[in-house]
């Protein structure tokens, strides 16, 4: 015969074993590139850059995320505009310094990527889109005139790629291994959130960003609390 002692004991233990078993099981959450790749499987090649990114809110915060994707269609890339998409604060943060840059990408044999590099950087060296060109001594990538309008699609005009960049790149063990953000000049780095054609190119952004009170208190949080091993702030 069970006494209420020993229901209540026996409730009591099975409350614990819950709580212990709820701390030690975390639940993972997908995100919008994980979806995109499974939404897209099919596809043998893309990349996302991420084109624009937005914090609402004071006390309570969303944090969106737009993407521009780059397919193909006959070996000939075009590209697609995401619309606003709600990441959590601990994805926002991961990618506050990569405004601009390729955050997923998907080459051939199913090869995926999560670290963020420059746009276009996929295609140079490529013999199919373009070479290396020399002027003054420099050596530089550029595309055959049918895949001219690339320059445009990737920032490439005002930004060319020197080849002694691309390299340290392609041999450094940058790709889907570690972020890679160009040369640096002082302390800003040629690609990224905070680098300089970055800031010309979406002025837009940095006037919304500066003028939401709610993202420079995530921003000062996330420095408090060391979330980060890079140093605080916004970009490289």
């Amino acid at each position: 015969m069970i006494t209420s002692n020993g229901i209540r004991i026996a409730t009591i233990t099975l409350f614990i074993i819950s709580i212990i078993t709820g701390c030690g099981t975390k639940k993972f959450k997908k995100t919008p590139l994980d979806n995109y790749i499974v939404e897209n499987s099919n596809e043998e090649e893309f990349s996302v850059i991420l084109e624009d990114m937005d914090v609402e809110g004071t006390f309570f915060k969303t944090y969106k995320h737009k993407y521009r994707i780059i397919k193909h269609e006959d070996d000939k890339p075009y590209e697609e505009a995401t619309d606003w998409v709600e990441v959590d604060e601990k994805f926002f943060l991961k990618h506050e310094d990569n405004l601009g840059m390729v955050v997923l990408e998907k080459q051939g044999q199913g090869k995926i990527s999560k670290a963020a590099s420059p746009p276009g950087y996929r295609y140079v060296g490529d013999s199919r889109y373009g070479e290396w060109r020399t002027n003054n001594g420099v050596s530089f990538w550029g595309f055959y005139g049918q895949y001219m309008f690339m320059n445009q699609m990737f920032g490439m005009m005002s930004r060319p790629v020197y080849r002694r960049d691309y390299q340290t790149y392609s041999s450094g063990g940058y790709y889907g291994k570690r972020s890679y953000y160009g040369p640096k000049t002082g302390n800003k780095s040629l690609y990224g959130t905070n680098s300089a054609q970055t800031r010309k190119s979406r002025p837009n952004f940095f006037s919304r960003r500066a003028s939401r009170s709610g993202w420079s208190s995530s921003s000062s949080s996330r420095s408090r609390s060391g979330s980060r091993s890079r140093s605080s702030g916004f970009g490289k």
